[in-house]
């Protein structure tokens, strides 16, 4: 393949197209074929401002947390990306690779039009649903963001969860959910204007989904966004 890098581990095939990088604060992200299917190749890469040790343990563990992750809300019946390889020694995941832009784009696609806010609040009330049987289901995303949800062939009804590596399962609290929330309130609240409309239709579409956990969560959720306020005004 012209531009790419052929590669084989473990008895796995794949190539790497090595000019389609891209590249976050923890990972490396490169367009590759797997086994003829179009995927992706997430890898977590060395910090040179962290010690080694710490790092490499950081790395394992975040790698870890996305696969549970991933599969836990399989589970739970919300969208993510299939698992295809993982190479645990080098803390990559090689996974699928789903066409469509993210929430962040979709949503500044449509703001032109005159059911804007109609449309992100529909919009939002899927997603709420969505995170409510994640956290129903015992599993907090830890980096809700309209970057890390896909939205498959570019249709807002089929959103798909990414980016995992900093969730969480074991004895989650409404706190920890409430946090989860206000995360997500404050990534809308910052990257998309006049988007109120967004996050009060995912708390009717959390709420609608499960009513048994939402009171506690959402409480949780005011008592955050009031310390938040406070640290703002203390600065």
């Amino acid at each position: 393949m012209e531009g790419s890098d052929e590669i084989a581990e473990q008895g796995f095939d794949y190539s790497i197209e090595s000019s389609s990088m891209k590249q976050g604060a923890e990972a490396r992200l490169f367009r590759c074929v797997y086994l003829g299917r179009p995927a992706i190749l997430k890898e977590r890469f060395e910090k040179s401002y962290r010690h080694t040790l710490l790092d490499g343990k950081l790395n394992k563990a975040r790698t870890r947390s996305e696969l549970k992750g991933i599969c836990r809300a399989r589970e739970l019946l919300v969208e993510t990306p299939t698992i295809f390889f993982v190479d645990g020694e080098k803390n990559k995941i090689i996974m699928e690779l789903v066409e469509g832009p993210t929430a962040k784009d979709w949503i500044e696609s449509r703001r032109a039009e005159d059911s804007f806010e109609k449309v992100v609040h529909e919009f939002g009330r899927l997603l709420g649903g969505c995170i409510a049987r994640l956290h129903s289901g015992g599993l907090v995303h830890g980096d809700l963001t309209t970057s890390n949800v896909l939205l498959r062939d570019g249709s807002s009804d089929r959103p798909v969860f990414i980016d995992f590596g900093l969730s969480s399962q074991k004895n989650v609290t409404p706190e920890e959910k409430g946090v989860d929330l206000y995360v997500l309130e404050r990534a809308i609240a910052s990257t998309h204007v006049d988007c109120e409309h967004m996050m009060k239709g995912i708390l009717e579409g959390y709420r609608a989904a499960d009513q048994k956990q939402s009171g506690a969560v959402t409480k949780k959720l005011d008592e955050i966004r009031l310390r938040g306020r406070k640290r703002d005004m203390v600065g």
